[in-house]
């Protein structure tokens, strides 16, 4: 009877059947794992606004390291709003979520002398000019360089003026300045940054 002699397979070969079964495996594994959600933002959010009661959508992504910096679907939102405007289509960083304005930070509304651009939207940067007579004539001083504006509410009826209430978001010392504006009299004017 003829001996049957067999071979083993190389060390090289089982290295390479053994390394592709374990790659194969992660992969199935990683493939099968569900992916977390995340918050985002369907139409812009202006600052101020209340996340919960925002336009959002959840969308599915792996941030990996990043995704700490992100509120997620399961992160608790009630009573937490936006300190800062919020483009549509974005994840909704937790940097950007809070309990109202920061401590340097106030709101303040007031009309006008012009009406403001059409371009000029909750969200918008502006700047805040205003229009003080000297002995050279008038001579137009910017007040504020930037701030975003909160809101813009035109008045409705018979009387309403042209012009909108104008809501913006200044730090304390901007805030300064507007009011002393207003208090004297001056035009004060809202004009659209690029």
């Amino acid at each position: 009877m003829p001996k049957r002699l067999r071979a083993r397979p190389a060390n090289w070969v089982l290295l390479i059947i053994s390394s592709s079964l374990v790659i194969g495996g992660l992969v199935v594994a990683s493939a099968i794992k569900p992916l977390p959600s995340y918050l985002v933002a369907s139409s812009t959010i202006p600052t101020g606004t209340l996340v919960s009661g925002a336009a959002i959508s959840t969308t599915e992504v792996d941030l990996g390291s990043l995704s700490e910096a992100y509120v997620t679907s399961s992160t608790p939102i009630d009573g937490l709003s936006v300190t800062a405007v919020i483009g549509q289509g974005e994840l909704i960083p937790l940097r950007l979520v809070g309990k109202g304005l920061r401590p340097d930070q106030t709101a303040i509304r007031f009309v006008p002398n012009l009406k403001p651009a059409e371009s000029i939207v909750a969200g918008s940067v502006v700047s805040v000019w205003q229009v003080t007579e000297t002995e050279d004539g008038f001579v137009p001083q910017r007040i504020v360089s930037v701030s975003e504006v909160l809101a813009i509410e035109f008045g409705d009826g018979l009387f309403a003026e042209d012009a909108p209430d104008v809501e913006l978001l200044l730090n304390l010392d901007q805030s300064t300045l507007v009011l002393a504006a207003v208090a004297a009299g001056y035009p004060i004017y809202v004009l659209p940054l690029p």
